[in-house]
């Protein structure tokens, strides 16, 4: 089954993403997107043939990619700082802070792109925002239950 991820920036620019839904329940969803083109982001390098696993929930200020190799080895999470999350049967459509988190395989959290955080940001979003920091700070705990939530659905 196919689902569309829409993901809004605050500037009012808009992408979509087509993913296979894995699992879609109420609040949260599991994705998955084929990487057709090799890519660096975060300075981590992800290979042509790489999948990557999308999680996202209605009731956390984040959602995580976890990336995986062609060979099932996993590449790292990176996570979104997130907020207005809504997951229907065809959709999930967020709202990015612009803020990331980086995890490594040995759990290193690391803090991307804080400078692009507008200073005006609504308080609601800088709520969202700092919650989000303080959560996806313990990078082991993060990676692993992203580890788990895939798992059913790793080739």
């Amino acid at each position: 089954m196919t689902i569309v991820e829409i993901k809004r920036k605050l500037d009012g620019r808009i992408q979509r993403f087509r993913c296979d839904a894995l699992e879609v329940a109420a609040g949260r969803a599991v994705i998955l997107y084929h990487i057709e083109r090799g890519v660096t982001l975060g300075g981590l390098a992800i290979p042509a043939g790489a999948s990557s696993y999308g999680l996202f929930w209605t009731d956390r200020p984040y959602n995580v990619y976890l990336w995986v190799d062609p060979a099932g080895t996993t590449l790292g999470a990176y996570c979104n700082v997130a907020n207005d999350t809504a997951i229907t049967a065809d959709t999930i459509d967020w709202l990015d802070l612009e803020a990331d988190v980086m995890i490594t395989p040995d759990g290193r959290a690391e803090v991307l792109d804080l400078a692009e955080v507008p200073a005006d940001l609504p308080r609601r979003h800088r709520a969202a925002l700092d919650d989000a920091l303080a959560r996806l700070d313990d990078g082991p705990a993060v990676l692993d239950e992203a580890e788990r939530a895939v798992a059913p659905y790793r080739r």
